[in-house]
C-alpha cells in the first residue's frame, strides 16, 4: 500500500503555484463562454474577470507586510496559523478567465459602481450577478478537472506529497465532471435569462446595510439541509439529479453594504428552505448568511486581515470543518459528516452584524 503523506501549508502552496502556471498554458478553452468568439489558445487572451466587484474588495482590503490585502481562509478549519498564501492582494482574488473583454463589459458593467447597488435591485442586476457566478464556478471546475490530470509527480519532488495530490485526483475525478456537467446547464440558463430579460429567480433577501460588512462573496450554494436541519437534498455524487443552490451575494460598500439572496424558481427544495429563512428574524437571517458561507465553503468569498482573530473562533472552525463530500471505497460510498449542530450556528459570532463592521472594527 502506497504511504500518503499530507503536505504542510507551505507545500501545498508550492505545488499550487506550479498548478496554475501549467493551467495558465493550457488550451483546452479557445472561445468566449458567453458569445462564443474565438479567442487565442491561452488565458491571457481572455478577459481578467472578478467574481466579486473590485471595488468592493477594495473597500475591505487592509495592510498586511506592507500589502493591501483581503483574506481567503483556506485552512479555517484546522487549528493553525493563517498562511501568508491565504492573503491575496485585491487584483488577483477572484479572478477567473473565460469570456473576452466585450461580453464583461456588456453584461457586468451594470453593477460595477455602488450607484447601480443603492437603487432599486432590477431583474437586470440579478441576471448579471446569476451569470457571473455560473462563469466561475463552471472554470473553477474545469480548473479542477485540469489539475486532476496532471502527472503530480513532475509538480514535487516529495513521493509521498505525490501520492496525497493523486488519491485526491481519484476522488474527485467523478464528481468535478458532475458538477461541470451541472454548472454548464446552470450557465445555460443564467444566460437565457439574461439575453431574454426573464424574471426567472426569486429573491428571499435583499437589503442595504447601513455599515460596511468585514465579508464580500458573490456564490453559490448547494444548501443540504434546511434551517431546522433537516435533510434537503443530497449534494454528493451519488445524487444523478442537478444539484439546486441558492445564489449568495455580500457586497460591501464605501460607508453601506447590500445584501442579496435569491434562487432559480423551480427549484422547489430551495424554496422549502426560502419558507423557513422568511420565518427568522432580521439579526437571525444575518446569521444564516454568514453560516451559509462557511458551512458550504464555495469558491470566492474574503474577509478583510482585520477579522483575522475573529475567524478562529471555535464554533467558526467547528462549521468550517464539516463536510458533505461521498468518497469511494471500493464499492462502498461513504459519505463524511452528513449532520448538523445546533450549537455552532446558535454560538458563532454574527459576523454580518453591525457589531463586527468594518467601521467598528478600525476603531478597536
Amino acid at each position: 500500500m502506497v504511504k500518503i503523506r499530507k503536505p504542510s501549508n507551505k507545500e501545498i502552496s508550492i505545488v499550487k503555484s506550479k498548478i496554475n502556471q501549467e493551467f495558465n498554458k493550457q488550451k483546452n478553452q479557445t472561445k468566449c463562454s458567453i458569445c462564443g468568439k474565438e479567442l487565442k489558445n491561452n488565458a491571457r487572451s481572455f478577459h481578467k474577470s472578478h467574481t466579486v466587484p473590485f471595488f468592493c474588495l477594495e473597500n475591505i482590503k487592509s495592510l498586511y507586510n506592507s500589502n493591501y490585502c483581503v483574506l481567503k481562509p483556506e485552512y479555517l478549519g484546522q487549528k493553525l496559523p493563517f498562511s501568508d498564501k491565504e492573503y491575496i492582494g485585491t487584483n488577483k482574488a477572484g479572478v477567473f478567465y473565460s469570456i473576452c473583454s466585450t461580453c464583461d463589459q456588456d453584461k457586468f458593467n451594470i453593477y460595477e459602481n455602488e450607484e447601480a447597488l443603492l437603487t432599486r435591485m432590477e431583474w437586470d442586476l440579478i441576471n448579471a450577478m446569476a451569470l457571473k457566478i455560473y462563469l466561475n464556478e463552471l472554470f473553477n471546475s474545469r480548473f479542477r478537472s485540469f489539475k486532476n490530470t496532471l502527472d503530480h509527480s513532475q509538480l514535487t519532488d516529495d513521493e509521498l506529497i505525490a501520492a496525497f495530490y493523486d488519491s485526491i485526483a481519484k476522488v474527485e475525478e467523478t464528481t468535478v465532471e458532475v458538477d461541470i456537467k451541472d454548472f454548464q446547464e446552470k450557465l445555460n440558463s443564467a444566460k437565457r435569462n439574461i439575453e431574454n430579460g426573464y424574471k426567472n429567480y426569486k429573491i428571499i433577501y435583499n437589503r442595504i446595510l447601513d455599515y460596511i460588512v468585514p465579508v464580500a462573496a458573490q456564490v453559490s450554494i448547494p444548501v443540504s439541509h434546511n434551517i431546522d436541519y433537516t435533510k434537503l437534498q443530497d449534494v454528493s455524487i451519488r445524487n444523478p439529479k442537478i444539484i439546486q443552490d441558492l445564489l449568495v451575494c455580500v457586497l460591501p460598500l464605501k460607508s453601506k453594504s447590500v445584501i442579496v439572496v435569491f434562487y432559480e424558481i423551480g427549484n422547489d427544495l430551495i424554496k422549502q428552505y426560502a419558507k423557513q429563512f422568511k420565518k427568522l428574524s432580521e439579526e437571525e437571517k444575518l446569521k444564516e448568511i454568514f453560516y451559509l458561507l462557511i458551512r458550504y465553503k464555495p469558491s470566492n468569498y474574503f474577509f478583510p486581515p482585520l477579522i483575522k482573530d475573529i475567524l478562529i473562533n471555535e464554533n467558526i472552525r467547528e462549521i468550517f470543518g464539516i463536510e458533505d463530500t461521498a468518497i469511494k471505497i471500493g464499492n462502498n460510498m461513504l459519505e463524511i459528516s452528513d449532520f448538523e449542530n445546533p450549537s455552532w450556528k446558535q454560538d458563532m459570532p454574527s459576523i454580518l452584524s453591525e457589531e463586527y463592521s468594518i467601521q467598528n472594527l478600525e476603531n478597536t
